[in-house]
């Protein structure tokens, strides 16, 4: 597959509603995921070959980001204990903060598992739709 239709696939993907996009061609598979405003890629051979001596490949950082504008809460309630901690290992789903926007709490969910490697943002301000939260690796 060559990257410039790997390219208009991420940019298709962008601009759609969709959250995953998966395409399987010849011997590769190729896998598109986004959270708000951001598209990752991951381009998987799907057929089994013989395992070749290459080094461990450290996983990535994933930004968990706010899906819209408001206070950044980072406990249940006052005098709570944290959502989560630095160091934590968390799943996908997981509630990791709340966002208050016009008097309405919503949830600030992982959108996958991972070890909470940084806390991006203070609790108690505001934050814009799409600032970086929390880093994990």
């Amino acid at each position: 597959m060559d990257s410039a239709r790997i390219k208009g696939l991420m940019e298709l993907l962008a601009e759609s509603d969709l959250l995953e996009l998966s395409l399987t061609e010849g011997d590769s598979t190729l896998r598109l995921f986004k959270q708000p405003g951001e598209v990752a890629v991951s381009v998987v051979p799907t057929a089994v070959a013989a395992p070749a001596a290459t080094p461990i490949q450290p996983t990535a950082a994933v930004d968990i980001k706010a899906s819209l504008y408001g206070v950044l809460h980072l406990t249940p309630a006052v005098g709570e204990a944290p959502f989560v901690a630095v160091g934590q290992v968390i799943e996908a789903g997981q509630t990791v903060a709340v966002i208050e926007a016009m008097k309405m709490f919503h949830p600030v969910k992982a959108k996958a598992a991972g070890k909470v490697l940084e806390i991006l943002a203070q609790g108690g301000v505001e934050v814009e739709a799409g600032q970086a939260l929390f880093r994990l690796g």
